[in-house]
């Protein structure tokens, strides 16, 4: 056995190197990809990806480090939404998809996690917060994301807006289910964690609207 503690660890320093390597050709296949929105393979493929990074991080952090915590989920969750939102809207429509991009030129507005806009970025079609459960705000989060929307609308009134949550805690009999508001999985571990009907396709049809 290599007793080299550098070298050992090269078997996992490796590893994460190449995960770039296939991100990009994976991305190259995508944007040559026919996707099509009757189907549910982005939430699928969005859904393996999210089980994919617990699957390391929370047995790293609970199995072998024993830490109270596990790693949070958010940016990865986004970054997995954008590569789909990406290769989707740009290739199919010319937009420019965009995160954390102010929606208001040279000033600290809202930053949306996700924004759609037209080729030259002078005009935002589609403003998408993404969550991956409804964290510390609780019951007070409808009422943040209504103040998001509002200052979206009031700058881009007919810009869309929409909300996709890994975890759900929307009401799934409400008006803006698979309209404005997706969760995608119950948090349920005596069931498995069955998914919803909400799909990530549901608001990306949604803003298809507004582009044609």
């Amino acid at each position: 056995m290599n007793k080299d503690l550098v070298g050992l660890d090269r078997a996992f320093t490796n590893h994460y190197k190449e995960l770039l390597d296939i991100q990009r050709v994976l991305y190259e296949q995508y944007k040559e990809y026919d996707f099509d929105l009757n189907k549910t393979e982005i939430t699928e493929a969005v859904c393996q990806r999210m089980m994919a990074f617990w699957h390391f991080h929370y047995n790293n952090t609970h199995e072998l480090l024993i830490r109270n915590v596990t790693t949070p989920a958010a940016d990865f969750f986004t970054e997995t939404c954008m590569l789909f939102f990406k290769v989707f809207f740009e290739q199919r429509y010319s937009c420019r998809v965009r995160s954390e991009k102010s929606i208001v030129k040279n000033k600290n507005a809202v930053r949306p996690d996700l924004s759609i806009w037209n080729s030259d970025e002078t005009k935002l079609l589609a403003a998408i917060e993404l969550k991956v459960n409804d964290g510390w705000k609780r019951k007070d989060m409808e009422t943040h994301l209504v103040d998001r929307e509002s200052i979206v609308k009031y700058h881009y009134p007919n810009a869309y807006f929409g909300v996709i949550s890994f975890w759900n805690f929307f009401n799934t009999e409400d008006h803006n289910w698979r309209v404005r508001n997706v969760g995608l999985v119950t948090y349920d571990q005596n069931n498995s964690h069955p998914r919803t009907d909400g799909l990530i396709e549901d608001i990306m049809k949604e803003i298809e609207k507004q582009i044609l």
